[in-house]
């Protein structure tokens, strides 16, 4: 082999090695196949839905109830609008609705309400249901279907 030829065989193997090293950044080789739902914990969900959510407001439902079902108040307060005490109304709730989560629901969206959607939840053999009032994330934005959940007592019933 001659020098020229060491050479270029050097810097082919240090560019395919460059190679590896970008395209394995961009998690081409990630081998976590979970999928979404049963990362974020909406998976285990017995969810039936009447009306016509959007994604986004079918999504944050989804979550708030996952944290509901979890007992988790502080996972719950990261979907609040921030109005209020959203720890103090996400303890509330947690306290109030989590034995209840522990059943299956259906959530009903209101038709026709896509800038501030409500939503109706009622939990299997329990009594009362769970009002939700949905807010756009970004009020600058109402078009946008990323919503949070007021948690105040005003809103939730």
């Amino acid at each position: 082999m001659t020098h020229r030829t060491r050479d270029s065989a050097r810097r082919a193997v240090c560019l395919s090695a460059a190679a590896v090293l970008l395209v394995g950044g961009c998690d081409v080789f990630s081998t976590d196949k979970t999928p979404e739902r049963q990362k974020n914990g909406t998976d285990p969900l017995e969810l039936t839905v009447s009306g016509r959510p959007t994604p986004g407001s079918l999504a944050v439902t989804e979550h708030v109830l996952a944290r509901l079902r979890a007992r988790d108040a502080e996972g719950l307060a990261d979907f609040a609008a921030e109005e209020g005490d959203p720890r103090a109304d996400a303890r509330r709730l947690v306290e109030q609705w989590g034995a209840a989560a522990q059943r299956p629901a259906t959530a009903e969206f209101y038709p026709g309400e896509k800038y501030d959607p409500s939503v109706t939840v009622k939990f299997a053999g329990a009594g009362p249901e769970l009002s939700l009032l949905l807010v756009p994330e970004d009020e600058d934005d109402p078009g946008a279907d990323v919503y949070v959940v007021l948690l105040g007592e005003e809103y939730t019933r």
